[in-house]
């Protein structure tokens, strides 16, 4: 009986030891992680870049999955490590697979660059389901296109839906485009339009100009060219062509704007720079028509457009 009873007291106290090693290592590995974190944060040289990793690199080793992820993403940067992406995809997965959300992100996106673009949903979804916005909106954007999965608009916009119900800019105006077209659920124009402003005023430059036409068309709301010319400028500082090439055309023809040839011309310039095939073929059709006078203004406010419109990004 005094056996029985030595042996169980025996494997509770093991029991007991290996519990507290367990808590003792968890713990070493959070410290090791934390001390990383703060040495990667106050790092001026590479050599305490390299000291940081190496304490990221011993918690991510014992299993902490905070430090796992962080290592991956220092493989990918190459920030302290060596860059590798096949040793950052590791880090990631080993993460993920303890249902590090981010880490389940990360691994989708490296998937999706590829042929994996089936396995990427799943990382996706699983990310996703954890309520991680960039995860449900690459997600929502596989359904929409059909990429890799069976196209599923519905799921679409109900994961555009929630992702922009946490304020993600580029999910509001894909579902905007939804709701307007009645893609996945009935058509909602005035919804449409609602998440076009919302995104419009967090700067999002696609939904600027798509704000912009809507004024000028007068779609849906009061036509205010004035309003119009606005957003359209502000979807142009920032570098969208499609933007910089309508402003041209306010320019050129004083819609919401006094008549400024050169100025039309420079914003057409600008846009046909970045490839914008209309762009360029209007500059190629347009700017031998200009004169020699016009063209000398425009090419001196393109510059000093484009310094600008690179201090308005940088803020």
């Amino acid at each position: 009986m005094e056996t029985t009873q030595m042996i169980r007291a025996m494997a509770a106290l093991l029991a007991l030891l290996a519990f507290f090693h367990t808590a003792i290592a968890e713990e070493d590995a959070t410290a090791l992680y934390r001390r990383g974190e703060t040495v990667m944060l106050e790092a001026t040289l590479d050599t305490h870049r390299a000291d940081g990793a190496a304490l990221i690199a011993r918690a991510a080793a014992m299993g902490h999955a905070p430090a796992q992820y962080h290592l991956g993403f220092l493989y990918s940067e190459g920030s302290g490590v060596k860059q590798d992406s096949g040793k950052a995809l590791t880090w990631f997965r080993r993460a993920a697979e303890q249902g590090h959300r981010e880490g389940q992100f990360a691994v989708g996106m490296a998937l999706a660059g590829g042929a994996s673009k089936m396995n990427a949903a799943e990382w996706f979804r699983r990310a996703a389901a954890q309520g991680l916005v960039d995860a449900q909106f690459q997600l929502a954007l596989l359904y929409e296109t059909g990429d890799g999965v069976e196209p599923n608009e519905p799921e679409a916009r109900r994961l555009y839906q929630a992702a922009a119900d946490k304020n993600d800019t580029a999910a509001m105006f894909n579902l905007a485009l939804m709701l307007d077209q009645g893609r996945g659920g009935p058509a909602d124009p005035e919804g449409a339009i609602d998440f076009i402003i919302r995104a419009a005023q967090a700067s999002l430059p696609a939904a600027q100009h798509a704000l912009c036409e809507i004024l000028l068309d007068g779609r849906g709301v009061t036509s205010d060219l004035e309003n119009a010319a606005g957003w359209c400028l502000a979807a142009a500082q920032q570098g969208h062509a499609p933007a910089q090439m309508l402003l041209a055309t306010f320019y050129a023809l004083g819609r919401g704007v006094k008549t400024d040839e050169p100025r039309a011309a420079a914003w057409l310039s600008i846009a046909a720079a970045q490839g914008f095939a209309p762009a360029v073929k209007a500059y190629k059709d347009l700017f031998p028509r200009l004169t020699p006078n016009i063209r000398k203004q425009a090419k001196a406010l393109a510059g000093i457009i484009r310094a600008e419109s690179l201090k308005i990004r940088e803020k």
